[in-house]
């Protein structure tokens, strides 16, 4: 198998609105992402496919504002889950946000998600605060930080 990360394409949505609903509680629809696709001039939409089969395999949203990125979504399909996919699409965006010079990245994770957690953790994230009741049913969620820039 060889993998592949490119740009996210409207005619992607269907696969990507499919791995959403088996990742997610709370899924964006498909219009969600026509409006950040189109309408967001800060947001970037990757996915990671199989070249060989072109089946797409996971995706991953970010948004870079200046100084600052922030990840908005990732996803594995269901079937792809345990190759350690998620690092290596979190690997190359890490990379992509660096060389945009931003000096950190954020993301929010809810406190249940122990592999995320970890998988984070493991790539320099910290979590610096919690956020009461962020999603919808309630849970809570860490906000976690990996700084960017190079220590004096």
């Amino acid at each position: 198998m060889t993998i592949q990360i490119l740009s996210l394409r409207k005619k992607d949505l269907d696969k990507i609105i499919e791995i959403e609903n088996e990742s997610f509680v709370n899924s964006w629809t498909i219009n969600d992402y026509i409006n950040e696709m189109t309408h967001n001039p800060f947001a970037y939409y990757l996915k990671l496919i199989d070249k060989d089969s072109q089946e797409i395999m996971g995706f991953v949203g970010f948004y870079i504002m200046f100084e600052h990125a922030e990840i908005s979504k990732i996803a594995i399909a269901k079937k792809y889950r345990g190759y350690k996919l998620s690092k290596l699409l979190l690997t190359d965006v890490i990379k992509r946000i660096s060389l945009a010079n931003c000096e950190n990245i954020t993301l929010e994770v809810r406190v249940s998600n122990i592999v995320a957690i970890n998988l984070y953790q493991k790539l320099g994230f910290e979590i610096i605060n919690t956020r009461k009741k962020y999603y919808p049913d309630g849970e809570d969620a860490y906000l976690m930080n990996k700084n960017l820039r190079e220590e004096d």
